[in-house]
């Protein structure tokens, strides 16, 4: 629980306590000086984060890149999370139609000693909007979840609705996500959502409200395909500013999971497998040229994370997160 004191409240009692012998000869002012204070934003302090950190390391791999899933070390995670099952405005779940690397990648997670989880959504909010307006909806989805959960023996479910904007769809995602929660939290299921960078802090705010907030394990925050302080795609600024902006609304270090990517920006989308393919020195820069992928295509300028772009995104989250996930590709988002 964190405590938080708005600079509203502070200002006020400071004006009572200190000046109170000042302001008993202009009693008629009082009313208006607290009016204007009351009307200036509020800035919240946050009680000091005292949680422990179990430090996690998550990727989210999906069917498309079916042909890794032998490459992965999962003894190097703690949680895989498949990337992604649909959903539709009447809460049905779209799964593939061939669930064989999806059940094989939870079983391969489940030998390794690992969490497997899946994350639900699709490109567009819209099906999470009507479900959540719903109730009938919202009860078909709640039980749809749960028996994937029991048809699959997955350890939890990870809600990727992006982004809610604005106070009519927060009030939306609250009510989607507390049913979640409470659902897999009678299940002992890990819960956890996919948040924005807040980049726009107004939309981010509203969409995503302070009591949502304690509702996750943990929240994935998608600081990707972000270019904030320069032009390279999902800087270490950029992924500094994301974790900032979280911090600052009072989430504590323990559930924040900070996203890197796995692939290129710029001509094109390639994985760092194929980037570093073509030349061993590309692993140790975020930018490369003349860039030939696994089909043979050239690409002139792309742009991503090296490996010490990636040690240096690792450190800060061990710092100021709880954990780091990566992406194989955009493409899955």
């Amino acid at each position: 629980m964190n405590i938080i004191i708005t600079k509203k409240t502070l200002m006020k009692a400071l004006l009572v306590s200190a000046s109170l012998f000042t302001l008993t000869a202009c009693d008629n002012e009082i009313d208006d000086i607290l009016s204007d204070i009351a009307d200036g934003e509020d800035e919240v302090v946050c009680s000091t984060d005292t949680t422990t950190v179990n430090f996690k390391q998550i990727a989210y791999w999906g069917e498309n890149d079916e042909d890794t899933l032998d490459d992965i070390d999962f003894t190097m995670l703690t949680h895989v999370i498949y990337n992604k099952i649909g959903v539709t405005s009447s809460g049905e779940l779209v799964l593939p139609d061939d669930t064989d690397d999806f059940e094989d990648m939870i079983d391969e997670a489940h030998d390794a000693g690992i969490y497997a989880m899946a994350s639900i959504g699709n490109s567009s909010d819209s099906a999470f909007n009507t479900i959540a307006a719903s109730d009938t909806a919202m009860d078909n989805f709640i039980d749809n979840m749960e028996d994937l959960i029991d048809d699959y023996d997955l350890d939890g479910i990870d809600i990727n609705w992006q982004f809610p904007e604005g106070d009519d769809e927060g009030d939306l995602f609250e009510d989607l996500v507390k049913e979640v929660s409470e659902s897999l939290d009678d299940e002992g299921k890990i819960f956890s959502f996919v948040v924005d960078t807040g980049q726009d802090d107004d939309d981010t705010d509203d969409g995503v409200q302070d009591d949502v907030l304690d509702y996750a394990d943990f929240m994935n925050v998608m600081a990707l395909n972000t270019t904030d302080d320069d032009d390279l795609h999902s800087s270490l600024e950029d992924a500094e500013d994301a974790i900032e902006y979280w911090t600052d609304r009072c989430v504590v270090k323990n559930r924040l999971v900070l996203a890197i990517p796995a692939y290129s920006k710029g001509d094109g989308v390639l994985d760092f497998r194929e980037i570093v393919d073509d030349d061993d020195d590309n692993a140790c820069v975020d930018e490369a040229s003349n860039v030939e992928d696994e089909d043979g295509n050239k690409y002139d300028d792309i742009n991503y994370n090296g490996i010490p772009t990636v040690n240096d995104k690792t450190e800060y989250a061990q710092s100021y997160a709880g954990s780091n996930y990566h992406v194989i590709r955009a493409r899955l988002f």
